[in-house]
């Protein structure tokens, strides 16, 4: 057994080199101190939000013109968790209109940032939006960088941008409804501004360059182009594909 997983189950049938070891990656980390013992399992977190939202959309699902900001402080505290620490998320979302009812820009920039405390490991995947959307996929996938697998890059602060196009090039009556098509074309970016502090001390000296890299944080870009399907001007299908532009290209599809 390797933690809860049950590695003979798993390996069996299987050809020699394509077994799994017996201590995982993760079994590793916990036994070099690297994640917490009192965080190898998990834990609770309770999260008391404070904010302010500045909303002037003209259309909330699918805005031409318009600013949408908001800034949260999440609170956890110890007496309704496991750990005791404060977050700041700030986002700022701007709409243009470029040709009337034809074609818009649209942008949005976050920040996100630890104030104060502790926080768990297992709280960094988390990216805060306005109440009650977030999403637990660290910077990338289909909701922060598009085109970045998600969970590729997580730290305990960062910054994100988007950056789109939206050309709605054909509009048309079906079943009496309305419906548009837009083709959006984009560019999507974001870094770690400040790593999640861990203890390497217990990692054998042999084996840091393996697992753990000195190298400086840059940039993630990615860019891409998608269809937008619209009803009414509120029901919506958004299918996109992406790639990234940095080091390693990657080809990814979002509906």
């Amino acid at each position: 057994m390797m933690g809860n997983v049950d590695v003979d189950k798993l390996n069996k049938g299987k050809n020699e080199e394509d077994k799994l070891q017996d201590t995982s990656l993760f079994a590793n980390y916990v036994n070099w101190g690297v994640i917490k013992e009192d965080e190898a399992d998990g834990g609770k977190t309770t999260l008391v939000k404070l904010g302010i939202v500045y909303d002037t959309r003209d259309n909330e699902p699918n805005p031409m013109k318009g600013l949408w900001t908001d800034a949260q402080v999440l609170i956890s505290p110890k007496f309704l968790g496991d750990a005791s620490f404060t977050r700041l998320a700030v986002t700022h979302r701007q709409y243009f209109t470029l040709v009337q009812k034809r074609l818009s820009f649209a942008y949005r920039l976050s920040y996100q940032a630890k104030l104060s405390g502790d926080m768990p490991y297992y709280m960094l995947p988390y990216v805060y939006n306005t109440a009650p959307n977030l999403t637990r996929d660290g910077l990338g996938g289909a909701k922060t960088i598009r085109g970045v697998l998600r969970n590729r890059v997580v730290g305990q602060d960062f910054a994100y941008g988007n950056f789109e196009l939206r050309w709605k090039f054909l509009r048309t009556i079906v079943l009496n409804q309305n419906l548009y098509i837009s083709l959006n074309a984009f560019t999507d970016m974001g870094m770690v501004t400040k790593n999640f502090e861990v203890d390497l001390t217990g990692v054998p000296e042999e084996l840091k360059a393996d697992f753990f890299s000195d190298e400086k944080e840059s940039l993630h870009v990615s860019y891409g182009a998608g269809l937008r399907f619209a009803l009414n001007e509120n029901l919506w299908l958004l299918l996109i594909t992406a790639g990234q532009l940095k080091k390693k290209t990657e080809v990814a599809g979002f509906i």
